[in-house]
């Protein structure tokens, strides 16, 4: 049912359209009044005075539509602001107070006083239902052209082929061809959701169309792309009535989750791939001609041009038209220095860069400042001022949650925030009091200070003398200046003070500058979301390119192997790799790190001595001497590594145990488990001294949780096992085994070779699919039921030997099979063979009288998927292994159970680590 739009309610909406069709269009009177407006004599005059004048000369959509309508009548004018209003129905993008101005200014052009009582003017009925991008609004003469030429070709048919048109929405839409402009125009589109909105989407933009019909469609972007408007239409119905059937319900719309999160990362790659340096040229020149919308303009960064500064996403929207013939609409894509909008322009050889220095920065720093603090709730710093007299500004509100006390702080070179000194404006929005100070860091010494500044106090000495209390924080900084927030704030005199503080703070500089102080590097981590693409299947292929390049293949099984490994990360941050020397398992896994991205890889050796958690996590090091009451810490490089992913949350880490086995798992392992399944902190909260030493950091929790973006392989050599994993340990990963197959020797091999880095946006997508605990529950497939029956199923033949899976295994099952058949694993049988494979089978190790029963059973169970359990009595009689590999229902599980069956009676035990 389309016209569940999740929280926009559309009936006021749809009821205005109601009530236009049969005043209006039918009824040939008028929406906002008693008198007959929408008459043949005026949409005849708008035909001639309008339509087919020219859309020359310079200003606005409204003056130039005012000057075209000079010698129109009254009637012909009231009727264009009904049209208007008629257009501006569903639009979402303009608010309801523009849009009723624009109307009531339309109207008084016919020297009538303007309607401002009617129900179709209330703020329910213009507040919009959808998107229509820019590409509406910088073609708002053409679409009324369109609305004109409909109206009158309309008004050209009997009176059945009208009825006909307004009772069958399919016929509504093939007879739109009679309408020129049909295939370009969003009107078009929004006419259809009106009028039928059980059968018509309300996705009015071409390029939001297109990415729908192929993300769920999977057809090829050129097949796609050569649909006209109605082929789009019908492919968009079925795909609902196919998501309404597999998702079992019709509350489903695709600007509300879930769908919402898994079309929109195709948008911006589909429209910008065409785009040429050439129509970032012709975009240039049309703002060079236009100007720039008041809702355009670029707060962090300019696009240079032949001495000239543009805005860049306004640049690219407007390249889109110029490439496809439809504008991108800014809010799909994001700028900012790591997104791909930038990249493209910068591949195209076009500059972009930070904005200049504005002189009225620190007031509009200020007012955004503050009422992001009084909101409380967005962390996000992006668009802030960068620079003010060559400082650098830092803008603060807290990570992870809301700090108690925002800062801006205004940084010179060698200085930061955590060692330093520094200008800086401090929130206490409890107390409604903003400080000025000369800023001194809290967490470690600085090798600076502020020298002699008479008279002044300190914060905790301001506070004490004020509120009889001391601050939460940022007590040892030097009060310049205090401004009472309950009063208007004095803008010059505050920037006066501040000028002053850096005037001092640039003297203080200048007099450490020939004392070559160490430089403090402040850690480039934003506060900003940064842009993502959640596109696993994208991502797979895109490493299984470049795994192949790097020299790592893993033959006839290397992209079902890429996907599967893939999938378990990101449905438990925990695999276990298996298999010979040389097989492959270290290379994927290093590979891998190295794909996510510089520095987000470490390799750690386990060794024998590995007898506790102290080996990852590390110890109190009594040596070294305290400070502040904080003892130092000896960090072993895993650790370190944790730390460092801990303080980077939008990127994923991954931390390679190799040689797992070497040491017994359960002993320093056994923390790391815990934390995972609990996510009760484990890690401590340490940071690194002047001194090199690491202690706990101040003023914050002792214990960290395990860092969610953190992923951990590790690697056992079955040739060189000394210890065995314990079901704990295997419960909680997926394991993978290793072979070399003959046909798998290739005499192209090469040595491998680093991997390349890859596209950051699709790396972050990864990381946001795996923290996305609900994602596989929004995404119910055609094998999803039979699956629930074939793990219950499973369970049953388990459970007959103790040997069932709980609801863990459960639940990360049915995660997996959502995660796989997204990443390309079709079809109930290769799936469940993994997951047999990877979660079932590593569990059994012990002793003929104990495992050979089972190990029938799931062997008969992997070889026929049965419709029933079959009895243990029967199962010898029922010549398990005398059936090829090939032929089994799932062969890689299959083949798996019977070598351990072989080992089994050869033995008398086996284990999954043959």
């Amino acid at each position: 049912m389309s016209r569940y739009c999740g929280d926009d309610d559309p009936k006021s909406i749809l009821e205005a359209a109601a009530h236009w069709r049969d005043s209006a269009l039918l009824g040939h009177g008028s929406v906002l009044t008693i008198q007959p407006i929408w008459t043949f004599s005026a949409l005849n005059s708008l035909h001639e005075q309008f339509t087919r004048s020219s859309d020359s000369g310079n200003g606005t959509f409204l003056e130039k539509l005012e000057n075209q309508l000079v010698s129109v009548d009254s009637s012909a004018k009231q009727l264009v602001a009904e049209m208007m209003w008629l257009l501006y129905l569903c639009p979402s993008s303009l608010t309801a107070a523009h849009k009723r101005r624009t109307i009531q200014t339309i109207w008084a052009w016919s020297d009538a006083p303007a309607p401002t009582d009617s129900r179709w003017l209330d703020d329910d009925v213009l507040a919009g239902v959808g998107s229509a991008g820019p590409g509406f609004n910088q073609n708002q003469r053409r679409e009324l052209v369109f609305l004109i030429n409909f109206v009158r070709r309309f008004r050209e048919t009997s009176d059945d082929v009208q009825k006909t048109l307004l009772e069958d929405g399919w016929a509504l839409d093939e007879w739109l061809r009679e309408v020129p402009d049909w295939e370009a125009r969003q009107f078009r589109h929004m006419l259809l959701f009106l009028l039928f909105p059980d059968d018509f989407e309300r996705i009015f933009g071409q390029n939001d169309r297109k990415a729908v019909a192929r993300h769920y469609s999977q057809r090829e972007r050129r097949a796609v792309n050569r649909m006209d408007p109605i082929q789009l239409d019908r492919e968009l119905q079925a795909i609902r009535k196919r998501l309404e059937t597999e998702r079992g319900t019709t509350q489903l719309d695709y600007y509300v989750p879930p769908l919402k999160g898994e079309w929109r990362s195709e948008t911006f790659a589909a429209a910008t791939e065409s785009v040429t340096a050439e129509h970032i040229r012709l975009a240039l020149r049309e703002i060079d001609q236009n100007g720039v919308p008041e809702d355009a303009e670029s707060t962090g960064y300019d696009l240079l041009y032949e001495g000239k500064r543009y805005p860049p996403k306004l640049v690219l929207s407007l390249a889109v038209k110029h490439a496809t013939g439809e504008p991108l609409d800014r809010a799909v894509f994001s700028g900012g220095e790591s997104s791909s909008a930038f990249r493209l322009l910068r591949r195209l050889d076009f500059e972009v860069e930070p904005k200049e220095e504005s002189p009225d920065g620190i007031p509009e720093l200020l007012e955004r400042f503050l009422i992001q603090a009084n909101n409380g709730r967005e962390l996000g710093t992006k668009g802030y001022l960068s620079k003010y007299r060559d400082l650098k500004v830092r803008v603060s509100f807290g990570k992870g949650n809301f700090a108690r006390i925002p800062w801006i702080a205004f940084l010179g070179d060698g200085q930061s925030v955590n060692q330093g000194i520094y200008p800086v404006l401090l929130l206490y929005a409890e107390q409604q009091q903003l400080l000025l100070c000369y800023g001194v860091s809290e967490e470690e010494t600085s090798q600076l200070n502020w020298g002699e500044l008479a008279g002044a106090q300190t914060v905790r000495e301001w506070f004490k003398g004020r509120y009889a209390r001391v601050p939460d924080r940022y007590g040892t900084s030097i009060v310049r200046a205090t401004y009472d927030l309950k009063q208007p704030l004095p803008m010059a005199e505050l920037q006066q003070d501040l000028d002053d503080v850096i005037d001092i703070y640039s003297q203080v500089l200048a007099l450490n500058d020939a004392e070559e102080l160490p430089e403090v590097v402040e850690p480039e981590q934003s506060d900003d979301p940064l842009p993502v693409r959640a596109d696993l299947r994208e991502a797979i292929n895109t490493f299984g390119n470049a795994l192949r390049a790097s020299g790592v293949v893993f033959g006839s099984h290397h992209d079902g192997l890429i996907a599967s490994f893939i999938s378990s990360l990101i449905t438990k941050p925990l695999v276990i790799l298996t298999g010979l020397s040389g097989s492959g398992k270290t290379q994927i896994a290093i590979r891998f790190g190295e794909w996510l991205g510089k520095d987000r890889l470490h390799v750690a050796a386990v060794r024998p001595d590995w007898t506790g958690a102290e080996a990852l996590f590390g110890y109190e090091d009594a040596l070294k001497r305290e400070v502040d009451g904080r003892r130092a810490w000896s960090v072993p490089a895993p650790l370190e590594f944790i730390l460092r992913a801990a303080a980077d949350p939008q990127h994923p880490y991954l931390l390679l145990l190799d040689e797992m086995n070497l040491a017994h798992v359960e002993r320093y392992f056994a923390d790391v488990l815990s934390g995972m399944e609990s996510g009760q902190p484990c890690i401590p909260n340490l940071q690194k001294g002047t001194d090199e030493c690491w202690r706990l950091k101040i003023n914050a929790e002792k214990h960290l949780p395990l860092p969610r973006n953190l992923w951990i392989v590790g690697t056992v050599n079955i040739d060189e096992t000394t210890y065995m994993f314990s079901p704990k340990v295997l419960d909680r990963a997926n394991t993978f085994e290793f072979r070399v197959h003959s046909s798998d020797l290739s005499i192209e091999a090469i040595k491998p070779q680093p991997c390349v880095i890859g596209d950051q946006e699709l790396v972050r997508g990864l990381l946001s699919i795996a923290q996305d605990d609900s994602w596989h529950q929004n995404r119910h497939s055609n094998v999803t039921n039979e699956l629930n029956h074939r793990l219950r199923q499973l369970h049953e033949v388990l459970s007959r030997y103790n040997l069932e899976f709980g609801h863990r295994v459960f639940y990360e099952a049915m995660r997996f099979a959502a995660l796989a058949q997204e990443a390309g694993i079709n079809g109930l049988a290769p799936i469940v063979d993994r997951i047999v494979m990877q979660k079932i089978l590593p569990r059994l190790h012990g002793s003929r009288r104990r495992l050979e029963l089972p190990l029938l059973a799931l062997a008969q169970f992997c070889r026929d998927l049965p419709d029933s359990v079959v009895a243990d009595d029967k199962l010898q009689a029922l010549l398990i292994e005398e059936v090829p590999v090939q032929g089994a229902a799932l062969p890689i599980a299959y083949a798996k159970a019977i070598r351990m069956l072989r080992s089994l009676r050869a033995n008398q035990f086996a284990s999954f680590t043959e």
